[in-house]
């Protein structure tokens, strides 16, 4: 699982966004308050500047200019302006009446033209003009820059503030993420394991969150489970058991008893039930086979197998049985990688599958036993041109005693493929069945990569 893929990591994410948006309004809200703070500020100065010249009598405005600007030479703060009603300059360090700036009117963030003798021009000046009652317009512009240095200062330190918290939030979260994302890929992992089959495997419950909570559950769960699994299986397996020891005592009455001068219809009942005896012992057998199967320990008798010559082997064993059937045998076996296998439970999952194949082609049919390299490992395939098995029921074979009603007339236990598909659980191989048209194609995948300790 990626760790992009994580509820975790996409909740964080969502909180990350809306923690930027949030400090991106907060940000532009402080920059807004301060900047109409700072023009407020700017412009009740600059009224009390013009509520003092305005009270001056007319000839003595550009001598009370003069005065002011002398005043703040060092550092000044405010800068003036006095301009004729077209426009000519009359007195101040204003040399240009400002076109974006009407008289009476509201301030406006301007910085008009300096003469040469005020010193660097600062980067924002608040302006505003009055007309006054001899037609005369007065300017003045105020300095903010240190207003605006703060709020730059402390804009820029609630940023970084937020920065700071958002990254850090973003590393801590990508480290509960990746913890996290190990727990959930643990729980995928055992998961999968015991989707497999192993009912014993059980999901990591260390913590106390929701995993941890969930995993008990699923852990409880998987205990009962177990425990009627293990009930119903040793039910079952106690019955052929204590079963066997019955039909066998018949089987040995009836082989006792004498068919000479027997009638001849009587002799074939006793045949029949002997015969009889003989399939449920055989049916018992293959009982207590899977459940010898099911109960191995992985792995357990393992070695590296060539599937090319098992194959080999199973198919000369049944040569002469196809033969006797008039059903001919091909064989396709090329050379392939070997796997890690048990090669005695491999003979017998095959033998079960070419004997099936072999026993329901009719006479004159073919059945075919390959091996090829696949992608993944060898691909075995036993492939017979019989009535096959309908889409509905491929599923349903895999049941103990379960026979199609194609090939019900056959003789057989219905336990053939359920000793086939306990052993490729084992071995952890993928069992396919298709239609081989006609007839039944059974695809055994040896995925190397699958095989699980």
């Amino acid at each position: 699982m990626s760790l992009w893929r994580t509820t975790v990591f996409r909740l964080l994410l969502m909180f990350a966004l809306v923690f930027a948006v949030s400090m991106s309004g907060l940000v532009y809200l402080n920059y807004w308050k301060s900047a109409s703070y700072t023009a407020t500020q700017a412009d009740y100065n600059i009224n009390w500047q013009f509520a003092y010249f305005s009270s001056l009598p007319v000839d003595q405005m550009p001598t009370q200019i003069a005065a002011h600007i002398r005043s703040e030479m060092h550092r000044p703060t405010n800068y003036y302006g006095l301009f004729a009603a077209d426009r000519t300059w009359i007195a101040g360090d204003i040399v240009a009446l400002p076109k974006d700036v009407i008289a009476d009117a509201e301030g406006v963030w301007s910085k008009p033209e300096l003469n040469g003798q005020s010193s660097a021009r600062p980067e924002y000046m608040r302006t505003k003009a009055m007309r006054l009652a001899d037609g005369n317009v007065l300017v003045i512009s105020r300095d903010v820059d240190e207003m605006a240095r703060l709020r730059g200062y402390m804009l820029g330190g609630l940023a970084w503030s937020a920065a700071i918290v958002m990254l850090g939030g973003l590393g801590v979260g990508l480290l509960v993420s990746t913890a996290q994302l190990r727990r959930v890929n643990e729980v995928r992992r055992v998961a999968q394991q015991i989707a497999l089959g192993d009912l014993d495997a059980r999901l990591p419950d260390a913590g106390r969150d929701e995993i941890a909570w969930l995993s008990q559950i699923v852990n409880h769960m998987l205990d009962e489970v177990s425990r009627l699994m293990r009930e119903v299986k040793g039910a079952c397996d106690g019955i052929a058991h204590d079963l066997r020891t019955p039909v066998i005592h018949i089987r040995s009455l009836l082989a006792r008893i004498p068919t000479e001068g027997m009638a001849a219809e009587d002799a074939q009942l006793v045949d029949q039930a002997f015969d009889e005896a003989d399939e449920v012992l055989k049916r018992f057998a293959a009982i207590m086979r899977i459940s010898e199967i099911e109960s191995m320990n992985r792995r357990k008798g393992f070695s590296e197998v060539s599937m090319e010559d098992l194959c080999r082997k199973v198919g000369e064993l049944y040569a002469p049985v196809a033969a006797a059937r008039r059903v001919q045998l091909v064989q396709d076996l090329q050379s392939v990688p070997t796997v890690r296998a048990d090669y005695p439970l491999m003979f017998e999952a095959l033998v079960n599958l070419l004997d099936n194949a072999i026993k329901f082609t009719p006479e004159g049919g073919r059945v075919q036993l390959s091996v090829s390299a696949a992608a993944d490992g060898p691909r075995i395939v036993v492939e017979d041109n019989g009535p096959g098995i309908p889409d509905s029921e491929r599923l349903a074979v895999f049941q103990r005693f379960y026979r199609s009603e194609l090939t019900s007339t056959v003789p057989g236990s219905g336990l053939g493929l359920s000793v086939v598909q306990a052993v490729m659980h084992l071995h952890e191989f993928e069992l396919v069945l298709s239609d081989a048209m006609p007839g039944l194609r059974v695809t055994l995948d040896c995925w190397q990569h699958r095989t699980r300790a």
